[in-house]
Formats: structure tokens, C-alpha cells, sequence
């Protein structure tokens, strides 16, 4: 269900409250990405999915109140931070074999790199 506020922000973005109206009934909220300014925010899942079917927003997480949102977003950064040094690891395995392959610099480059895959 869209607020008043979210009605206020799409008319202030040019968007008709006619181009809401098939978004009316979705209910939840959700956590978005703001693909403008990167911000993440919390909207009614009605108005995120208005967003992102607009490519304005990247729905990141949908609960059915804030609460439970907030805890599935713990998980989320749980997850992306897995990810994250999962691509560390994979950058550092690639530049050993760089260095590996390398004839010059090849020992005191190659132990500074196990140094730091194994922190």
C-alpha cells in the first residue's frame, strides 16, 4: 500500500498517480538501492517495485514489516561480505599464478601475497 509520501515523491518525479495504481494492492516493504544516488532506503514494496520497474531502484530485500526486514538485511551483509572476500581470495589465487609465471621479483612478491590470502 503506497503513502501519502510516496505518492508526494512520484508526482515529484513526474510520474502520474495513475501509473501507481496497478501497484495499489502489493503489500510488505522493502529495501531498495537507490540506482540515482546509491542510497539504500526503506519503502512500501508497492512503491519499490514501482521504482525498479522503472529502473530507478534495485530491490535488495522484502519482508512483511521493518522488523523483519532489518534482520534479513543482517543476513544480506553476512552474504555479501562472504562474497566479497570469496573475490579477494579468487584476485589473490590469480595474481600468485601471475607472479609465479613472472622470471623477475618473483620470491619476496609471491610470500607478500601468501601473507595476505592467508589474513
Amino acid at each position: 500500500m503506497l503513502s501519502p509520501t510516496e505518492k508526494l515523491e512520484a508526482l515529484s518525479r513526474g510520474f502520474s498517480l495513475d501509473e501507481l495504481r496497478k501497484y495499489q494492492e502489493l503489500r510488505g516493504v522493502a529495501l531498495i538501492k537507490d540506482l540515482e544516488t546509491g542510497a539504500q532506503k526503506i519503502y512500501s514494496y508497492s512503491f519499490a517495485k514501482f521504482l525498479e520497474d522503472r529502473n530507478l531502484a534495485e530491490i535488495i530485500s522484502v519482508a512483511e514489516t521493518v522488523q523483519e526486514l532489518m534482520k534479513n538485511r543482517s543476513e544480506i551483509i553476512r552474504r555479501d561480505m562472504q562474497d566479497t572476500v570469496y573475490k579477494m581470495t579468487i584476485v589473490i589465487e590469480r595474481l600468485e599464478r601471475i607472479l609465479r609465471s613472472s622470471k623477475s621479483g618473483k620470491g619476496e612478491l609471491l610470500d607478500r601475497a601468501k601473507i595476505i590470502k592467508r589474513s
